[in-house]
Order: structure tokens, then sequence, then C-alpha cells
């Protein structure tokens, strides 16, 4: 056996004792996590998902979803991710194009995998947990109550598909990020070598990051690849923070800033449980300020802070970042800025338009290449010739390197929105807005959040003569669009801004002063 699949298996036989997986409601060890995976895994061979089969996962964070994702990892089906938050179409239509063979969820997400909107798909299971499972949809409790529990005998290839997670394109359609096991095992491998880089102890790993993302199916790797413990939350609670960190004694936080993390500083609840285990934060997703970091470092004494940068494409492998302590803020405060040291688990160059080298201290996009590197992009040879070229992936982010060494992010080549941890692409946005009957053309451009890091805004063009029912536009996006997707604020004006290549610049909407914006909260 190849792959994550083998790690549990081993881990299982060396610590059966040990907790592996846990959520708000119960929790697992190797022994146990690895009988019920390996049921699970030979209950889907039997019904003929074998090698190369799909199934989709719509699923929140939970033990279940790490269950069956080590199922299909050891008998090589692959894994299709779908974005839960999505709206139903999106998922139907991502079901349908990556050929599912059968469709996993939770059951608060049923209404979302609705027969009617995969008819036409190749999905012929339907799989499900707890007690709202629908008649005739086949529960995780049976399956392992009718199969056994023997190791599967599946030989699984480094270049086997192992998972696909799905990334927003510039042309409003996601895009399918394939991993094959040797990614997926890479990755874990340097995580794990990185944890000793850093000479931790044993580690128990809380992540409130949905496991459809790339950051928190990372933490699900590392604890595996570490033997350690995962504990799966799906809101960044005070209270469910602060009871979980108390009883499992976590070591670790993976948390994505600055979404609602100033609510663990001011809350009185997570003070009242004991945090004295937490010693390392991984804090990505954003940049860091000043206020966050001194926040958690009042919060969790003599804790270690540590950001990274990556992408679903190329993990967060290329980045390391160094350790913040008080002093270091208060006496250069730019740190924070930094996406840390580029390099120490892959090759990265800053290159021109051209393909060429930048001088140092110059900006260029960064590219990457490493073995975490994706395979390339599901059924699209054409988006992904455009971002892989020999083996290095253009990221399509601009960055500089200071004399130090350290990168700093400038922007985006693409107009990409990064939001609360979601890619926001403006082409998505505007698409839907312009098929509301009021709004003759509009553009999408980010603002700065202190909540979410960055906020959808869009400028609307009212058609000749008319004007613009702000609230009524607002309704619309609400029911059209995906809630990370909808603008939170919206201006009015008689034309776009253009460049001279009679292009709309969206940089002049981002760096104008005299744009009126109007909140959300204002029309609500």
């Amino acid at each position: 056996m190849y792959g994550i699949g083998s790690l549990l298996t081993r881990a299982a036989r060396a610590y059966p004792d040990r907790m592996a997986v846990a959520d708000v409601t119960h929790s697992l060890s190797y022994s146990e996590l690895n009988d019920r995976v390996n049921r699970i895994a030979n209950f889907l061979w039997s019904i003929g998902l074998t090698k190369g089969s799909r199934i989709g996962f719509i699923c929140d964070n939970c033990v279940e979803f790490a269950e069956l994702w080590l199922a299909t990892q050891k008998i090589g089906v692959v894994a299709d991710l779908l974005n839960y938050r999505a709206k139903k179409e999106e998922i139907a239509r991502d079901v349908r194009r990556s050929n599912c063979n059968a469709l996993f969820y939770s059951p608060k997400w049923k209404e979302s995998i609705s027969l009617r909107n995969i008819s036409d798909s190749d999905v012929r299971y339907l799989i499900s947990f707890g007690d709202s499972t629908i008649d005739g949809h086949i529960n995780l409790d049976y399956i392992c109550s009718v199969s056994d529990n023997t190791e599967p005998n599946v030989k699984i290839k480094e270049t086997n598909f192992s998972t696909i997670l799905y990334t927003s394109g510039s042309t409003g359609l996601s895009k399918g990020v394939i991993r094959t096991h040797r990614m997926v095992m890479a990755y874990a491998m340097q995580m794990a070598a990185e944890h000793e880089y850093y000479k931790t102890e044993s580690i128990c790993i809380l992540s409130h990051s949905p496991l459809f993302h790339t950051g928190g199916l990372s933490m699900l790797m590392k604890s595996l690849a570490l033997n350690g413990s995962y504990i799966g939350v799906n809101h960044l609670n005070p209270e469910t923070y602060g009871s979980l960190i108390e009883k499992y004694k976590v070591t670790q936080l993976f948390l994505v800033p600055p979404v609602n993390i100033m609510r663990f500083a001011d809350s009185d609840t997570i003070r009242k449980h004991d945090l004295s285990s937490v010693n390392f934060i991984w804090a990505t997703g954003g940049k860091l300020s000043k206020d966050y970091v001194l926040a958690m470092l009042d919060l969790f004494p003599g804790v270690r802070i540590k950001t990274s940068y990556g992408g679903t494409e190329f993990c967060a492998a290329c980045s390391i970042s160094y350790e913040l302590t008080r002093d270091d803020i208060e006496k250069d405060p730019q740190l924070l800025e930094s996406a840390g040291y580029l390099g120490q688990f892959a090759d990265v160059r800053l290159v021109d338009e051209n393909g060429c080298d930048v001088p140092a201290g110059q900006p260029g996009e960064l590219w990457v290449s490493s073995p975490f590197v994706m395979y390339g992009y599901l059924d699209d040879p054409i988006s992904t010739a455009e971002v892989l070229t020999d083996g290095w992936y253009h990221t399509g982010d601009v960055f500089r390197q200071d004399e130090r060494g350290l990168y700093f992010f400038l922007e985006r080549i693409s107009a990409m929105i990064k939001t609360g941890g979601e890619n926001v692409y403006p082409n998505e946005v505007e698409s839907v807005l312009r098929k509301h009957p009021s709004v003759m053309d509009c553009t999408v451009f980010s603002v700065p959040d202190p909540k979410w890091g960055e906020a959808v805004a869009a400028a609307l063009v009212p058609e000749d003569g008319e004007g613009i029912d702000l609230r009524d536009v607002h309704a619309f996006a609400k029911e059209n669009l995906a809630g990370y997707r909808k603008p939170q604020y919206y201006t009015v004006l008689s034309e776009l801004p253009k460049t001279a290549s009679g292009k709309t610049d969206r940089r002049a909407l981002k760096e104008s002063n005299s744009c009126t914006l109007t909140s959300i909260k204002e029309l609500e």
C-alpha cells in the first residue's frame, strides 16, 4: 500500500489507543478509525467503486469525513471535495463535470444533492451518516456493520489520482485541482519534517478550516503524518474552542485571520478554560495585523505564531515563516506584511512578464516548482498549460524579496478577491449582477475589511435614464450568489473608469476616495 492510507495503518499498529480524530460529538482512536476505514473501503470496493472511481464529498468537518476520505485513499478511489457553500446548481454542475460515481453528504446538506439536480450524472450511490439519512441511501454505520475490517490489498501508484479540490476560475467556472498520491504523500511528509525542524512535541490540532479547502485538509494530513490528533469544528466559536482545548489538551490551532479572530481576545468565555496546552498557532488566509498577534500572545502566553503562503494548486509547502514575538513586531511591524522565507521545501522564482528572472528587490510573479504542485486542472488542458510550464506553476501573485530574504506580497495579477479565506473572482459576480434588469454594466473590486481581510464591492452603472434600487439589487445578489461571493458594498456610477487600453480600471476604483460606498447593513 502507498500513500496516506498506509500512514493510518502503521499508526493503528503503533499507537492503537491514541486519539486520531474528533469533532464536537465524538472521537476515535487510531485502532477504531482504521477499523472503520477498512470496513468502508472494503464495502466501496464490493459495490464496484474501485481504483479510478470518484466519490463527491458535500460534507462539513466531522469524523465521518476523515473516515471516508481515508477509505478512498486506501483503495484508489478519487475523493472529489466539493464546496458545500456553493449554490445547488454549482454543486450539481461540478458533480456532472467530474463524473462522480457516488456522493457522500452530511445530513445538513442533503438538500444540496437533490436527485433532480443530478439526474443526468453518473452518480449511482448516495452515502450519508446519522439519523437523518434519506430512505434508500447508504448509511456509514450500516456499511461498517456488514463489512469486514481486513486491510485492503490494493496497489496504489504514486501517479494515481488521489483528491480533487476546487478553486474559482477567472471565467467564473470553478476549476478542479487534481492531486496525485505522490503530491499528497510528499506534502504530508514535508509537514512532518517541518514539525521536526521546529522540535515540537506530539501534536493535537484544532481547526475550523473546511476540509474541502487545502488548509483544512493539510491539517488532517499533518496529524496523520506525525501520529497526532486532529479535531475538526465548523465555526470559530470561543466557547467551542475553549472547551475542546481544555478537554483534549490541544497543542496547535489552525486559524484563518482576520476572520473573527479578535473575538477570541474579547471573549470572557474562552478565558474560563485552561488554555495552557496551546503552544503553536498556524495563521493563514490573509495578512496578520499587529492587534491580532498581540491579542493571541496575550491569550496564549508563550505561543509561537507562524504564517504561511500557498494555494490549492501548490499547497503551502513553499513557505516557512519566522516565529513572531512581541519584541519582533514592536521593533519591525513590517514583518507582519511578509509571507516569510519562500523556497524551504520548493524551488521558487520571481519572473517578469516574459518569464525571465527579475533582479533582487524587484517585483515579479512567483513561480513554484515542487512535488506538491498539482497534476493539472480536471479536463481543462488549456487552463493547465497556461499555469504550468516545465514543472513550474505560475501563481499569478506578484512578490518582492527584501535584503533579508523575506518575501512580500504586492498584488495579484488577476483580480481575485480573498475574503474570509474564500477566493472570489470579480467576473463571477459581475456576470450575475449584469442579469439584473436595472444594471447596464458593473465592475467588482475589493475594499479593505477589518473582519474579512477584503470585502467584495460592486460599482453599478444603471440603464440609460433609469435609477437603481440597491435594495433590490442586493436581494437579487443574495438569491443568486453564494454568501461569500455577494457584494458587501455598492456604489452607483454614470460610467466605469477605463485604462488607456479601454479596459475597466479596477485599481482606480480601489484607490479612489470619491466613490461613496453603501454597506449592505444600510440595505437590510
